[in-house]
């Protein structure tokens, strides 16, 4: 299991900027739902997920970590929230070299396989019953085939228009709900946002709250609603 190699922005085919923009979403989503509040992702902590990425670490792995010290955390009823991917950091460091240690040369437990099918059919699965046209999408997902890097830039185009179908189906009293979330979130970071990033900011937090509103997931091979049964039991 190599790292991938280093490359600056511009080195990065399309396909490999849709799968890293779904990473870094699906953690901003992540952290937002253990929070119990939307979040937006600092630059540094963009940078901590760009060198997750670039290394090749698994988002499911970067996952199950930021679940379990969650868990631990409440456990010890820690109250503070955590506002920054750098607090995993230690820790998913320690699980990847542990990962790594598990599948490197002459040790006798291999990767499993990735299967591509599998994780598209959970995600299919992962679509909650209020999905305009459920049906629809689901085996758009699921019929989706090719390579990792071609499948993601497909489900890439796909999670962004599900997001605008769901946000047209949105009642009236919905949509108000949607966006009195995210002005909230707005307000609190007053001042702080360059007036040019502020309508950015806005639509992702709007996406974040529209997702949290329906129990959308995100849709990429590496969300962690992809993995199939077997797999997410497997230590």
């Amino acid at each position: 299991m190599e790292e991938r190699p280093a490359g600056g922005p511009n080195d990065a085919a399309p396909a490999d900027e849709a799968a890293d923009q779904l990473y870094f979403q699906a953690l901003e989503e992540l952290l937002g739902r253990l929070r119990g509040a939307a979040l937006l992702l600092a630059p540094a902590d963009w940078q901590v997920a760009s060198e997750w990425r670039r290394r090749g670490i698994p988002l499911e792995l970067v996952a199950r970590t930021m679940e379990d010290l969650y868990a631990r955390r409440r456990q010890r009823d820690a109250r503070r929230r955590i506002n920054s991917l750098r607090y995993f950091a230690p820790a998913v460091e320690a699980a990847w070299e542990e990962l790594r240690s598990l599948t490197g040369p002459g040790h006798r437990v291999a990767p499993a396989p990735f299967d591509a099918a599998g994780r598209l059919r959970a995600l299919a699965d992962a679509l909650p019953a209020g999905v305009p046209d459920r049906e629809r999408w689901s085996a758009r997902i699921a019929a989706l085939t090719g390579d990792s890097a071609t499948i993601e830039e497909r489900l890439a185009e796909l999670d962004a228009k599900l997001l605008v179908e769901c946000e047209g189906a949105l009642s009236a009293a919905d949509r108000a709900a949607v966006d009195a979330a995210r002005d909230a979130v707005l307000s609190r970071l007053a001042g702080r946002l360059p007036a040019e990033e502020v309508e950015v900011a806005s639509e992702r937090l709007r996406r974040q709250h529209l997702r949290r509103h329906l129990g959308l997931p995100v849709l990429s091979l590496f969300s962690p609603e992809a993995q199939p049964a077997q797999e997410a039991a497997d230590p």
